[in-house]
């Protein structure tokens, strides 16, 4: 099933993350690269829980940072329905990125 990964940012970082980070989604074991002005379509598995997070990458090196995973049971959430899942970071700039 296709979904689709939508970032909001919040306004106190945003410009700060979004000049010297890359978004990346963790889906199960595979990291995809995100986009921060467009939502990015991806591909999960609708007949098995899911896991699920986003982190960024200063400067496009090093590991992933700030990347709490939440797993999406499988058929019953309303984000896998509705085919979009949206992630909010916190308000400050350490703060991860979290299903909302």
């Amino acid at each position: 099933m296709k979904c689709r990964i939508t970032i909001k940012a919040r306004w106190v970082d945003s410009w700060f993350l979004k000049l010297l980070s890359k978004l990346a989604a963790v889906v199960g074991h595979t990291e995809q690269p995100l986009n921060w002005s467009k939502p990015t379509d991806i591909e999960i598995e609708q007949d098995a829980p899911v896991r699920i997070g986003v982190g960024v990458r200063y400067i496009g090196r090093g590991k992933l940072l700030g990347v709490p995973v939440t797993e999406l049971p499988a058929h019953s959430t309303s984000e896998l329905n509705s085919g979009v899942i949206t992630f909010r970071n916190g308000i400050w700039n350490h703060e991860p990125f979290k299903l909302v």
